[in-house]
């Protein structure tokens, strides 16, 4: 009788996971390709760098061609991708992301079935395989679907099952993918003792290089290119751009006295004022001042000024600083995505859903934060959950403009946390 019930279980799940994805596919194919590109056109310059390596076997982008440019703000990962997989369309790649969407909720079921009853994993499973955001963005030609993916994927073969080529593989492939997972790969070479438990140090050695060598490829390119060591010229824009203005934004709103909501609320075009100013006071020597206003074509060539001098702006803000990091964990933890998915999925502005979207955020945030309370008190102040976590939270907290798109990939986290929580106490016994 028990194996049959199990027998049930295990139907009702592969059912679900079928129903659902030919229904997500057929949503998808019933699209068009311009319904692909996200609303920042971010999806842009992926496309075009794929069409560059499939026509031009070059890394530049096509508005580029010809021209002495180098790419190096986006990594060639998911271009790449699109380049191998569209198949000449580029329904193809969805089609890929929607499947992946799927087995990213199966393998988050699979990591809290033993910590959760069944009824409770399985309600979890479809909240993760019905959330609008993670939805969306599989419609979408952007790098969150694949980087969700191998992270669900590292989770459970890092934790749960040990795979250590998997884990070793994914860890060196995810900045390639998306630049701000280097964080992620430092931290666990330098953790590499704490995630790669009961291994020998002549292994460990290996492993540290085989984790390194995409990202080290990589500059090595960039540096023949450039005579520049850099892996991503993002990670310099993006602290002027984003950071540097955010925290001048809010400098400036407690210098007229503005309320705390207008404070911690930062507009866009008051960020984008602030950037254009920043942008002007940098020092950029012989370099055109052309090129600073939009530096798409050798964004090297301003990104490290754009980056000291970043860095000298928040240093002399702590105050400022500390609140745009604190909004940005609440915003990126909370904020439910609905500027994306009601796009994409066009829906209606939705206050119920979006609503219930932020509540199980807040829970699913709650539990995981209360297994790390937890593992704390009991002094287990390197529990490799709480560092994955803060590893992959960390870029996140400069953002001046954080939303549920970038704090969607902690999600699977966070749940297998809380479940961790669940499972070592008695709250579901």
């Amino acid at each position: 009788m028990k194996l049959k019930f199990v027998n049930n279980q295990n139907l009702l799940l592969t059912v679900t996971l079928i129903i659902f994805t030919v229904i997500l596919v057929g949503n998808s194919s019933s699209k068009n390709t311009d319904d692909f590109f996200d609303p920042a056109d971010d999806s842009l310059s992926y496309v075009s760098l794929a069409t560059s390596i499939s026509e031009n076997s070059s890394f530049i982008r096509q508005e580029f061609l010809g021209e002495n440019a180098v790419e190096t703000v986006r990594t060639p990962g998911y271009p790449f991708i699109i380049a191998l997989f569209s198949f000449g369309s580029l329904k193809n790649i969805i089609f890929i992301q929607n499947i992946l969407h799927v087995i990213s909720a199966f393998l988050l079921f699979k990591l809290i079935e033993n910590s959760l009853k069944f009824k409770y994993s399985y309600i979890v499973f479809l909240l993760y395989l019905f959330n609008p955001l993670l939805i969306a963005l599989s419609q979408l030609l952007l790098t969150e679907n694949i980087s969700i993916f191998l992270i669900n994927l590292l989770i459970y073969s890092l934790f749960k099952k040990r795979l250590i080529f998997t884990s070793v593989f994914i860890v060196g492939i995810l900045p390639i993918i998306r630049p701000a997972y280097l964080i992620l790969l430092i931290g666990i070479i330098l953790f590499n003792k704490l995630f790669f438990r009961n291994i020998s140090r002549s292994k460990r050695i290996i492993i540290i290089f085989l984790m390194l060598l995409p990202t080290s490829v990589w500059t090595l390119r960039n540096y023949s290119l450039t005579n520049q060591v850099v892996f991503s010229s993002i990670t310099g824009m993006n602290l002027l751009e984003e950071t540097a203005s955010g925290v001048m934004s809010i400098k400036e709103d407690i210098q007229n006295g503005e309320s705390f909501n207008n404070i911690a609320n930062i507009e866009y075009e008051e960020k984008r004022k602030w950037s254009q100013i920043l942008r002007n006071e940098v020092n950029l020597g012989d370099v055109s001042r052309v090129i600073s206003q939009a530096p798409g074509q050798n964004p090297h060539l301003v990104a490290s000024e754009y980056q000291s001098y970043a860095i000298k702006i928040i240093l002399q803000n702590p105050i400022e600083t500390f609140l745009l990091v604190s909004r940005a964990f609440i915003y990126n933890s909370l904020e439910p995505g609905d500027q994306i998915y009601n796009s994409v999925l066009e829906l209606q502005n939705n206050n119920f859903l979006n609503y219930s979207v932020t509540i199980l955020n807040l829970l699913f945030v709650t539990s995981a934060m209360a297994f790390f309370v937890k593992e704390i008190k009991n002094k287990n102040f390197l529990n490799n959950k709480l560092i994955f976590y803060i590893l992959l939270f960390a870029p996140l907290l400069l953002l001046a403009t954080p939303s549920g798109r970038f704090g969607i990939p902690l999600l699977s986290t966070l749940i297998y946390s809380g479940a961790d929580y669940f499972r070592t106490s008695k709250n579901l016994n």
